[in-house]
């Protein structure tokens, strides 16, 4: 009973660890991005309205401009570079169970349908949480709407996360432990 594989095991449940973190990490992160574009587009206009520095020629708009104009179109953008990288982060999570696990043992399949049981718990909490949040008549609402690809990934993570793990599990129990390739 000692030689079961830990090391299947373990991976299954980094895993499901990481499947969580990344939904975690994305909902944290929509937050920010909301927070830092309603302070961003409060910000900016005030410093691009500066005028002349007294008793210099310095134009401080302009200067502004270059700065904080620069810096409010990078944030801008922002929604839509961090729902193209949490998508990326789902198919790496993928990727990263299909090539570094061994083949595990089918006795771990009670496990890894255990735990999807409990990706799917949290990932209810955490789209209810995101829902909440969204229906609010405040500015942070409005900017998480403006978020259209992390809007849609954690409203609907439930259904993705398990998707994501289903895949993943088909793939993880139904390869076989033979080398392939024609080497041994």
């Amino acid at each position: 009973m000692e030689n079961l594989n830990k090391k299947g095991q373990i991976g299954i449940i980094m895993f499901f660890g990481l499947l969580f973190l990344i939904l975690i990490v994305g909902f944290i992160v929509a937050m920010v991005i909301g927070i830092v574009d309603f302070a961003s587009d409060e910000i900016t206009p005030i410093m691009e309205e500066l005028g002349v520095l007294e008793g210099t020629s310095t134009n401080m708009s302009e200067i502004s401009g270059y700065t904080f104009g620069n810096v409010d179109v990078i944030i801008q953008n922002l929604n839509w570079l961090v729902g193209i990288v949490y998508i990326a982060a789902l198919l790496f999570s993928i990727i990263f169970a299909l090539v570094g696990f061994d083949n595990p043992s089918p006795f771990f399949m009670g496990l890894y349908f255990a735990l999807i049981l409990l990706l799917i718990l949290g990932s209810v909490f955490i789209s209810n949480a995101y829902e909440d949040i969204l229906k609010g008549n405040d500015e942070i609402s409005t900017r998480l709407y403006e978020q259209t690809i992390m809007t849609y990934m954690i409203l609907h993570s439930p259904a993705i996360l398990t998707l994501v793990a289903f895949i993943t599990g088909i793939f993880l129990f139904t390869r076989s432990g033979r080398n392939e390739g024609g080497f041994v």
